[in-house]
């Protein structure tokens, strides 16, 4: 179970969830991540869901930050911070003070899906907002960004959280 996070929160269910991370379980505070119960409800949700398939392809956070950077000057912007960290909900992020954070798991992403959300994020920094105005540089930059957007979603299967 070593790619499974066992996250406990004040809840009354267990929940699984397919992550950026990977596989996420949630369970309340009373219960031990290694009870029966737990660990009955784990191999349901790995029968049921499936683990992760592992990625053949790794990119280091260097190369994400000089695939930024090249993209940075391309579109004129100059983000504030930029850092890496696990995020459970999406793959990036952009502040209002152009601050950005990507998740670490880009790096088990193919290549060009990583490059569709660094791209993304950094098309934030232009417009802050997914309106006709940021479709429309996304289209300019990237033309086949949809279809990008379409196999990371597809990453995620966002249909498969178990209860």
């Amino acid at each position: 179970m070593n790619n499974i996070r066992i996250h406990r929160q004040n809840r009354r269910t267990l929940v699984m969830k397919r992550t950026p991370v990977g596989l996420v379980v949630f369970i309340p505070r009373w219960l031990k991540p290694d009870s029966p119960q737990v660990r009955r409800f784990i191999a349901d949700g790995i029968e049921k869901l499936g683990l992760p398939a592992p990625t053949s392809e790794q990119t280091t956070p260097a190369e994400l930050r000089t695939l930024m950077d090249s993209w940075a000057a391309r579109l004129g912007v100059q983000p504030g911070r930029v850092q890496f960290r696990e995020m459970y909900r999406k793959w990036g992020s952009c502040s209002a003070k152009g601050n950005i954070t990507f998740n670490t798991a880009l790096c088990n992403l193919p290549f060009d899906l990583a490059e569709y959300v660094v791209l993304h994020e950094l098309v934030h920094l232009r417009v802050f907002n997914h309106g006709k105005d940021f479709k429309a540089l996304m289209t300019i930059h990237m033309p086949n960004w949809r279809e990008r957007e379409q196999r990371l979603d597809a990453v995620l299967n966002r249909t498969n959280t178990l209860c």
